[in-house]
Order: structure tokens, then C-alpha cells, then sequence
């Protein structure tokens, strides 16, 4: 069998999934140790027996709703690469578009200082060690309420960062647990951040168990989001509003359909300059707001 006819074989056993054929394509690209732009460029060459065994297998698991990122043990995202398993969600795309407004709204505050920013809910890690590889000089710390998600965002860091921070000016990605802010605004990081940015889990509970149901394995803690998908939003917001320095920025992602909500959420904790950013779909992904200078 060539390799064409492999991805051919591979995209038909993934029809039901939302990407068959780029599913397929890494995949095998994996299982022959090469990138997808060489594998391609190999479309005549055979596929050895071992190699579509292994193959064959992994299409099968992800038919069954294993992430292709959990099969081959990593996620691109902003450029680097994530090692991800199923204690952590698989970044997306989308959540590209924190980093985004992330590194525009620090770029401001670094005029002044250097920002000090912390991210809520880390899972991998892509969004903090992306914002710490990107700007060596910031502050950046992260936290997670799961133990699991911390080491493997930890393990993110030392593989990107290098070990200890690789000597960045704003020192070492420091890790905490946390349920959302709590431990930071019971320690001595309390207050004082410029920049708060979040993921947390927005799907709503209903919605979470049926994905699970129909084979998803990623952890329910990091999708569930409550009967609306908004519970730690709602708890989230206000801690932030603590944990900020007068005229620090929240940025937090959620699904487009909840954007009004979020907005609101905001304006109730004193947030003002509220505004929604787009995603690459232009669908509202991001909302960001600012404290107040003076109380």
C-alpha cells in the first residue's frame, strides 16, 4: 500500500470526524516519523507492514473519539509544539486569540513596566508559556485546580523555556495549584497583576456529558462549565477584579454565543473599556475589560 492510498484508507475510516483527512495525514506522518510536508511529498512510496499496523490502529482509536493530539502526544499552537495526553484539553486554534489580545494589551502596559501577568485555568500551558516564550521580560505566572494539568504544563515550560526559565529576565514560568484565583489571592501574589487571562471550562454540563458520551476523552473538568456554561465565569470575574492592579485587564475566552453574558459579568465587577475579539472564524472568542485607575 502507498502512501496515498493509506490517507485515502485513513480519511474514509474518519468520515464521521471534523477533519478526516488532516487527522489522517498526521497520523501516519507520525507513525512514519516525518512531518506532514514531507509525507505529501512521499505519496507513491510504499507503507511498510509494521508502520500500517501501528497506523491502521491509531485511526481506529481516533474513530473512537481519541484527540489525533493525544494519539501522536502533542499540539501545535502559536508556532511551538505541546505535549498534551488525556489530563489535559487540546488546545485550539481559536485560543489563539487570547495570546493575541494577550500580547497587544501587555505590549501597552510595557511601556510603562513590565507586566505582570498570571493565567487561570493553564491545562497544557500553551497560553502562559506562549506569552513567556514570546516576551522573556514579563512576569508570568500560571495556575490549574488539577494536579495532572500542572505537570504536564510544567513539563511544556521546561521543554520551551528551558529548565528553571532558560534565564528569561522575568525568571522561571512559575506553577501553582488553584481553584481559579484563590490561592493567588490568598498569598503574597496577591494583587498587583496587570494582565489576567483565562480559559476556563465554558461548556455547559448537559452539552460536556453528551460529547463524552459520543466517545470524546477529554477531562470533563476542563470543559464543564455548569448548567450554562458560565458557573466559574461568575466566580472568576470578580476574583479577578481582586487579584488586578487599578487599570490591570481580564481576558478570559468562552463560546461566541455567550459573549453578552460574559460582557455583563464584567460591567457587574466594575470592569470598563468591555469588548469581544473575534477568532479566526470571526466568532466572538475573547472578551477583555480593564479595572478602574481610580476606585
Amino acid at each position: 500500500m502507498t502512501v496515498r492510498d493509506a490517507l485515502r484508507e485513513g480519511a474514509a475510516a474518519l468520515a464521521g470526524t471534523e477533519t478526516p483527512f488532516l487527522d489522517a495525514s498526521l497520523l501516519l506522518a507520525d507513525s512514519l516519523g516525518v512531518d506532514t510536508s514531507k509525507l505529501l511529498a512521499s505519496s507513491p512510496d510504499a507503507v511498510g507492514a509494521p508502520v500500517l499496523e501501528s497506523y491502521r490502529s491509531r485511526v481506529a482509536e481516533r474513530a473512537r473519539g481519541v484527540p489525533a493530539a493525544y494519539l501522536v502526544g502533542y499540539k501545535e499552537f502559536w508556532g511551538r509544539r505541546f505535549a498534551v495526553d488525556g489530563r489535559v484539553l487540546v488546545p485550539r486554534p481559536d485560543t489563539e486569540t487570547l495570546v493575541e489580545v494577550a500580547l497587544r494589551i501587555g505590549d501597552a502596559i510595557a511601556a510603562a513596566h513590565p507586566p505582570r501577568v498570571h493565567e487561570a485555568c493553564a491545562g497544557s500551558g500553551c497560553v502562559a508559556v506562549s506569552l513567556a516564550a514570546e516576551r522573556p521580560g514579563w512576569e508570568v505566572s500560571a495556575s490549574d485546580l488539577s494536579e495532572g494539568a500542572l505537570e504536564v504544563a510544567r513539563g511544556n515550560a521546561d521543554a520551551i523555556l528551558g529548565p528553571a526559565g532558560g534565564g528569561r529576565p522575568g525568571g522561571p514560568l512559575a506553577f501553582l495549584r488553584s481553584d481559579l484565583l484563590s490561592a493567588v489571592l490568598g498569598g503574597a501574589a496577591s494583587g498587583g497583576f496587570d494582565l489576567v487571562v483565562a480559559n476556563p471550562p465554558y461548556v455547559p454540563s448537559d452539552e460536556a456529558r453528551a460529547l463524552l458520551g459520543l466517545g470524546w476523552s477529554e477531562p470533563l473538568l476542563a470543559l464543564d462549565g455548569g448548567e450554562d456554561g458560565l458557573d466559574l465565569l461568575r466566580r472568576l470575574v470578580p476574583e479577578a477584579s481582586r487579584a488586578l492592579a487599578p487599570g490591570g485587564a481580564l481576558l478570559v475566552e468562552a463560546d461566541g454565543g455567550q459573549a453578552a453574558a460574559v460582557a455583563e459579568l464584567f460591567r457587574a465587577s466594575r470592569f470598563t473599556d468591555v469588548e469581544g475579539q473575534g477568532d479566526l472564524g470571526g466568532r466572538l472568542r475573547v472578551t477583555s475589560g480593564r479595572m478602574p485607575w481610580t476606585s
